[in-house]
Parts: C-alpha cells; sequence; structure tokens
C-alpha cells in the first residue's frame, strides 16, 4: 500500500511538472483564472466520521469563479477507489468571503447501488443527497472554527409509524481548533457531532435507539513535503467515531 502510494504520487508529479514547464514563459495573467482544478490522492476516503471508502483514492476538484471577487463558485467533485469500488460524483454551488462558507451540495455516491441513476431525485428512490453545508473560522487570535451541515432531502429517510417514508434532516456540527501553528506544520483537533432533526436515527450512526451521537473526533497534523524539486501540501491524520467503535489513521496528499 505504500509502496504504491508513493509511486503514484511520483508518476502525477511528473505529469505535472511537465504540464507547468510547458508554459508560455513571458505570459502574465492580467486577472486570476476563475477556472481551476485540484486533484489529491488519500490512502482512504473518510466523510465525518464515516469510512466512506477503505482503500486508496483518488480526488477530484474542477470549478468556476462565478463572479471577479471569487466569492461565488460552482463546481464538481469526484472521487474513485483504486480498487473499482467506490465512486462519487458531487455537484455544489459555494459562497465564501473571509471565514465564512456557505454552500448547497448534490451528493452521488454509487458505490454498491445496483441500479444508479443519476437524474432520479423521487423522494422515495433517489440515491441523491442535498446537503447545505455551513462553516465560520474565526480571526487569527482565536482561531476556532464551527461547522453546521444538514441534509436537506434525498437518501435520508426514516419509516414514521404510518409506514411512510420521511426526511430524518440529519445534521452534523463541529468544532476545530489548531493546537499547533507554525511555519513548519500545523496540528489541528477537531469533535463532531450527528444527530436528526425529524427522527430516530441520523444518517451518521448506525443505532437506531439514539438521535445525537458523538461520531467524528481527531487529530490532522499538514505540512508541506518535498518530492523531487516540489513541494506538495500532505496531511497524516487519526480519526475515532466514538458511536461506531472504530478508528482509522489516513494519510494524503495535494497533488495540485
Amino acid at each position: 500500500m505504500k509502496k504504491l502510494f508513493i509511486s503514484s504520487m511520483i508518476a502525477i508529479i511528473g505529469l505535472t511538472g511537465y504540464a507547468q514547464n510547458s508554459t508560455p514563459e513571458g505570459t502574465v495573467d492580467k486577472e486570476p483564472n476563475r477556472l481551476n482544478f485540484n486533484v489529491g490522492l488519500e490512502t482512504s476516503h473518510l466523510w465525518r466520521g464515516l469510512i466512506i471508502n477503505s482503500s486508496m483514492t483518488i480526488t477530484g476538484d474542477i470549478h468556476y469563479a462565478v463572479d471577479k471577487i471569487q466569492n461565488f463558485s460552482v463546481g464538481i467533485w469526484g472521487g474513485n477507489g483504486f480498487d473499482g469500488k467506490y465512486t462519487e460524483v458531487n455537484y455544489y454551488i459555494q459562497y465564501k468571503h473571509k471565514g465564512l462558507t456557505l454552500g448547497f451540495w448534490d451528493l452521488f455516491n454509487t458505490t454498491n447501488v445496483a441500479h444508479p441513476e443519476v437524474f432520479n431525485y423521487d423522494k422515495n428512490a433517489t440515491t441523491h443527497l442535498i446537503d447545505f453545508r455551513s462553516s465560520y473560522r474565526f480571526a487569527d487570535q482565536f482561531p476556532l472554527r464551527i461547522e453546521a451541515d444538514i441534509i436537506l432531502y434525498g437518501n435520508d429517510r426514516e419509516l414514521d409509524h404510518n409506514l411512510n417514508y420521511k426526511n430524518r434532516y440529519s445534521t452534523y456540527v463541529e468544532l476545530g481548533y489548531p493546537l499547533i501553528k507554525n511555519d513548519q506544520i500545523t496540528l489541528d483537533s477537531y469533535i463532531g457531532a450527528g444527530f436528526s432533526l425529524n427522527g430516530k436515527s441520523n444518517l451518521y450512526n448506525t443505532n437506531t435507539d439514539q438521535s445525537f451521537n458523538i461520531v467524528n473526533a481527531g487529530l490532522k497534523a499538514s505540512k508541506n513535503i518535498s518530492i523531487l524539486q516540489y513541494k506538495l501540501p500532505a496531511y497524516a491524520g487519526i480519526m475515532w467515531n466514538p458511536a461506531e467503535k472504530y478508528t482509522r489513521m489516513q494519510l494524503g496528499v495535494s497533488l495540485f
């Protein structure tokens, strides 16, 4: 696994370097590019305390800034597992200003779905999740980060007493704070809870007897690493899910 991770990074870095070296000299952008994309590599894909994919995963994000000051953006985020089992494509619209981020995401994970239908938004059959995301990071003097996300629609259902499906409005709230932050490395800590606004269970826990659970806690160390002549943002993190009683170590790198 480790050799595969390193060799994959080196191969993609080489392609990135070729693309960078092929840029015409003397080219000066008068305005920052509105269209951009990023590619990342991670040993597993974790999300809000859930193990979405336990194997090596490559992720991509292509986004376009709608306005000149680039506060509003639309984009597509995707992830694919190296083993071919995990596939996800998400669409989003997002607003960022200083420490505030607001967004609407359409999540479409087709893993273990026999017949995925990308355009099926029927409330009783869709496998999409419409997710509202919000977060705020305070100023550097007190860099606390608060996140609150709500599943507004989709495959987040529960049977009521009349045996009809109802939306649970599963909600995730997280607090994060950097324990160490300097020029060499950052160590972030976080803790997150999942609960339902309209049901006995929630998306983030398999226990149907409890609506509120601590589902995500951990530490994440980030720094730039040098490979060949490039410096790449990399991270190593440990995640615990007290509700599900498991833990995972995760390594990742942002390739470009």
